[in-house]
């Protein structure tokens, strides 16, 4: 699935985009919403909980459908207050993206639906995938710091009933380093060790890996094309701006 840097960039995408009251009323906590999901980091409790998608299931899926079915209080904005509304929103890119992101690329191309289901190599090559991705999408430098900016001068949300609000002030000084983190290869390593090892790399092999990341991104970029690539993107953004206008008109 997408890393931060990219959920935040594709947020911003459709705030721009959608240019509501609802978002503009508290940046921060959109972008925070943008990347809560990913707050099991700090809980350690199973992905379904925040993502609302079950990995096994192959069949298609509505995360953002399941988590207005679990948590009625959060499906109208009418009842919430503006840093929750403009959260909640937020929320839904990340759920949006990361679905679509599961059944376009994922799964066509490196799980259950392509030839290398199984091959602990092709979880790796989507991992390098996702990390130059990322790395794309902080190259602008300025839109990061807009970004880390607002997340700062937000107070994180509370009452989300699948979080709990020590996590959300947590999560929040956390969101805030992610989107001050380099557009480099400086985190490579530490987000591709485990992956490498999984795969059953010795120990001279994951050290030349983690020296030439562009090796395996180019490797990947091999299975999914960049115009591929453009393309979800595209797709995603559009998916991701009618959902949240959805939500709030």
């Amino acid at each position: 699935m997408p890393s931060l840097g990219s959920h935040l960039k594709r947020a911003r995408i459709v705030a721009d985009r959608l240019d509501l009251p609802e978002i503009e009323a508290d940046r921060g906590a959109f972008y925070l919403g943008a990347t809560a999901p990913d707050i099991r980091v700090i809980t350690r409790l199973d992905r379904e909980v925040t993502h609302f998608f079950r990995l096994s299931e192959l069949g298609a899926q509505d995360s953002v459908a399941r988590m207005f079915r679990e948590h009625p209080g959060l499906q109208a904005p009418s009842g919430l207050d503006a840093a929750t509304t403009a959260f909640v929103a937020g929320y839904l890119t990340h759920l949006v993206l990361d679905e679509s992101f599961i059944g376009e690329i994922y799964r066509p191309h490196f799980g259950a639906f392509s030839d290398r289901d199984g091959d602990p190599k092709a979880n790796v090559l989507d991992r390098a995938l996702q990390y130059e991705l990322d790395r794309r999408d902080r190259e602008d430098s300025g839109m990061m710091e807009e970004i880390r900016a607002a997340i700062a001068r937000t107070a994180p949300v509370q009452g989300i009933p699948f979080i709990q609000d020590q996590h959300l002030v947590e999560w929040a000084i956390v969101s805030e380093d992610v989107a001050a983190q380099p557009a480099d290869y400086s985190r490579f390593r530490r987000m591709m060790m485990r992956h490498l090892q999984t795969a059953g790399y010795d120990e001279a092999t994951i050290e030349r890996e983690c020296e030439a990341p562009t090796d395996l991104v180019q490797e990947a970029f091999a299975i999914v094309s960049e115009e591929r690539i453009n393309r979800f993107w595209r797709d995603a953004q559009d998916q991701m701006t009618e959902r949240v206008r959805g939500y709030l008109r």
